[in-house]
């Protein structure tokens, strides 16, 4: 009796773990379908492989495909945007007092421009102020 059972369970697992492809095909015209043989024999091209189980009927390897599809399309997702929380108070005065030190910064920069200078610092200081109002961007400075 146990002999039988290790047997089904052995030919059991020998066919789950043999697999074959299943494709998601995209028609020439847009459309999408799946096809057990390469897309490419039915004028389309490849949108998505699928590994499915052989033996499978090909409506459940269909399903098991847009299973497939669908946790890939889950997983490639953006997370869900979450709601702007008000920053603590101290973290919000930190901000500012940083955007007041970043306002000071380029208008010591800008001063500077507008000396005479070599165009070597004049690069310097440009690149010093998109570096000041891109922190300024993203401390979202008034």
């Amino acid at each position: 009796m146990h002999a039988r059972i290790a047997l089904a369970c052995g030919i059991l697992w020998c066919q789950a773990a043999a697999a074959e492809p299943l494709y998601l095909c995209k028609a020439y015209s847009g459309g999408l379908f799946w096809s057990s043989a390469h897309c490419s024999t039915r004028q389309a091209t490849i949108d998505r492989i699928v590994e499915v189980p052989e033996g499978l009927p090909f409506e459940q390897q269909v399903l098991l495909g847009n299973q497939a599809a669908a946790e890939g399309a889950r997983l490639a997702a953006r997370p869900p945007a979450q709601p702007n929380q008000p920053a603590p108070r101290a973290a919000r005065q930190r901000g500012d007092d940083e955007c007041a030190r970043l306002e000071a910064h380029i208008a010591r920069l800008d001063a500077a421009a507008r000396q005479p200078q070599s165009a070597a610092v004049q690069d310097k200081l440009a690149e010093r102020r998109r570096s000041a109002r891109s922190r300024q961007f993203e401390l979202r400075c008034k």
